[in-house]
Protein backbone atom coordinates (compact mmCIF):
# COMPACT_ATOMS: atom_id res chain seq x y z
CA UNK A 1 0.00 0.00 0.00
CA UNK A 2 1.87 3.02 -1.21
CA UNK A 3 0.47 6.54 -1.03
CA UNK A 4 -2.74 5.35 0.62
CA UNK A 5 -3.99 8.31 2.65
CA UNK A 6 -7.67 7.47 2.78
CA UNK A 7 -9.37 4.29 3.82
CA UNK A 8 -10.80 2.47 0.78
CA UNK A 9 -14.03 1.58 2.61
CA UNK A 10 -16.46 3.33 4.98
CA UNK A 11 -16.12 2.70 8.70
CA UNK A 12 -18.65 3.60 11.37
CA UNK A 13 -16.84 5.33 14.21
CA UNK A 14 -13.79 6.15 12.11
CA UNK A 15 -11.38 8.72 13.50
CA UNK A 16 -10.48 10.52 10.25
CA UNK A 17 -11.66 13.90 11.51
CA UNK A 18 -9.66 13.48 14.71
CA UNK A 19 -6.42 12.47 12.97
CA UNK A 20 -4.94 15.99 12.66
CA UNK A 21 -5.62 16.64 16.35
CA UNK A 22 -4.06 13.30 17.34
CA UNK A 23 -0.89 13.92 15.32
CA UNK A 24 -0.61 17.51 16.55
CA UNK A 25 -0.76 16.21 20.14
CA UNK A 26 1.60 13.24 19.61
CA UNK A 27 4.15 14.70 17.23
CA UNK A 28 6.48 12.36 15.36
CA UNK A 29 6.53 9.47 17.84
CA UNK A 30 8.97 6.56 17.50
CA UNK A 31 6.24 3.99 17.92
CA UNK A 32 2.57 4.54 17.20
CA UNK A 33 0.05 1.96 18.37
CA UNK A 34 -3.52 2.03 17.06
CA UNK A 35 -5.83 -0.25 19.05
CA UNK A 36 -9.25 -0.77 17.49
CA UNK A 37 -7.68 -0.36 14.05
CA UNK A 38 -10.89 -0.32 12.03
CA UNK A 39 -10.24 1.83 8.99
CA UNK A 40 -6.73 2.86 10.11
CA UNK A 41 -7.89 6.46 9.68
CA UNK A 42 -5.35 7.98 12.08
CA UNK A 43 -2.39 5.91 10.91
CA UNK A 44 -3.10 6.49 7.21
CA UNK A 45 -3.16 10.22 7.87
CA UNK A 46 0.17 10.26 9.69
CA UNK A 47 1.90 13.38 8.37
CA UNK A 48 5.38 11.92 8.88
CA UNK A 49 7.31 9.61 6.59
CA UNK A 50 6.53 5.92 7.09
CA UNK A 51 8.85 2.89 7.16
CA UNK A 52 11.86 4.66 8.67
CA UNK A 53 14.54 2.91 10.70
CA UNK A 54 13.78 3.04 14.44
CA UNK A 55 10.15 4.06 13.81
CA UNK A 56 7.26 1.64 13.83
CA UNK A 57 3.51 1.41 13.79
CA UNK A 58 1.40 -1.28 15.38
CA UNK A 59 -2.26 -1.77 14.62
CA UNK A 60 -4.58 -4.18 16.33
CA UNK A 61 -8.15 -5.27 16.01
CA UNK A 62 -9.84 -8.41 17.24
CA UNK A 63 -12.01 -8.66 14.13
CA UNK A 64 -10.50 -11.32 11.87
CA UNK A 65 -12.67 -10.16 8.98
CA UNK A 66 -11.11 -6.72 9.16
CA UNK A 67 -7.60 -8.18 9.26
CA UNK A 68 -8.48 -10.44 6.34
CA UNK A 69 -9.75 -7.43 4.37
CA UNK A 70 -6.56 -5.44 4.95
CA UNK A 71 -4.46 -8.47 3.91
CA UNK A 72 -6.62 -8.96 0.83
CA UNK A 73 -6.15 -5.31 -0.16
CA UNK A 74 -2.38 -5.62 0.31
CA UNK A 75 -1.66 -9.14 -0.94
CA UNK A 76 -4.41 -9.85 -3.50
CA UNK A 77 -5.76 -6.47 -4.59
CA UNK A 78 -7.24 -7.59 -7.92
CA UNK A 79 -9.06 -10.64 -6.50
CA UNK A 80 -10.31 -8.64 -3.51
CA UNK A 81 -11.55 -5.80 -5.74
CA UNK A 82 -13.21 -8.28 -8.08
CA UNK A 83 -15.15 -9.84 -5.19
CA UNK A 84 -16.11 -6.39 -3.89
CA UNK A 85 -17.47 -5.18 -7.23
CA UNK A 86 -21.13 -6.16 -7.26
CA UNK A 87 -24.47 -4.36 -7.44
CA UNK A 88 -26.39 -4.11 -4.18
CA UNK A 89 -29.23 -6.60 -3.79
CA UNK A 90 -30.95 -7.95 -0.70
CA UNK A 91 -30.49 -11.57 -1.82
CA UNK A 92 -26.74 -11.14 -2.25
CA UNK A 93 -26.43 -9.21 0.99
CA UNK A 94 -28.10 -12.08 2.88
CA UNK A 95 -26.17 -14.82 1.06
CA UNK A 96 -22.81 -13.15 1.56
CA UNK A 97 -23.59 -12.38 5.19
CA UNK A 98 -24.30 -16.07 5.80
CA UNK A 99 -21.04 -17.01 4.05
CA UNK A 100 -19.14 -14.49 6.19
CA UNK A 101 -20.73 -15.84 9.39
CA UNK A 102 -19.72 -19.36 8.35
CA UNK A 103 -16.18 -18.13 7.57
CA UNK A 104 -15.91 -16.58 11.04
CA UNK A 105 -17.23 -19.76 12.72
CA UNK A 106 -14.71 -21.89 10.79
CA UNK A 107 -11.81 -20.73 12.97
CA UNK A 108 -10.25 -18.58 10.27
CA UNK A 109 -9.06 -16.04 12.85
CA UNK A 110 -6.70 -18.78 14.04
CA UNK A 111 -5.46 -19.26 10.47
CA UNK A 112 -4.84 -15.51 10.18
CA UNK A 113 -2.88 -15.55 13.43
CA UNK A 114 -0.85 -18.61 12.40
CA UNK A 115 0.31 -17.37 8.99
CA UNK A 116 0.98 -13.71 8.12
CA UNK A 117 0.39 -14.39 4.42
CA UNK A 118 -2.85 -16.36 4.72
CA UNK A 119 -6.02 -14.57 3.68
CA UNK A 120 -9.20 -15.19 1.74
CA UNK A 121 -9.59 -12.52 -0.97
CA UNK A 122 -13.14 -13.55 -1.88
CA UNK A 123 -14.37 -13.18 1.70
CA UNK A 124 -12.32 -9.98 2.00
CA UNK A 125 -14.09 -8.52 -1.04
CA UNK A 126 -17.50 -9.71 0.07
CA UNK A 127 -16.95 -8.23 3.53
CA UNK A 128 -15.78 -4.89 2.09
CA UNK A 129 -18.81 -4.86 -0.23
CA UNK A 130 -21.08 -5.64 2.71
CA UNK A 131 -19.55 -2.93 4.91
CA UNK A 132 -20.17 -0.45 2.13
CA UNK A 133 -23.79 -1.60 1.80
CA UNK A 134 -24.53 -1.76 5.54
CA UNK A 135 -23.14 1.64 6.45
CA UNK A 136 -25.20 3.45 3.79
Amino acid sequence: MKQLHKTPFPWFGGKADAAPVVWAALGDVLHYAEPFAGSLAVLLRRPHEANRSNYSETVNDLDGLLVNAWRGIQLSPAATADAASWPVSEADLCARQLAIVHWRESRNLERLMADPDWHDPKIAGWWLWGVSCWIG
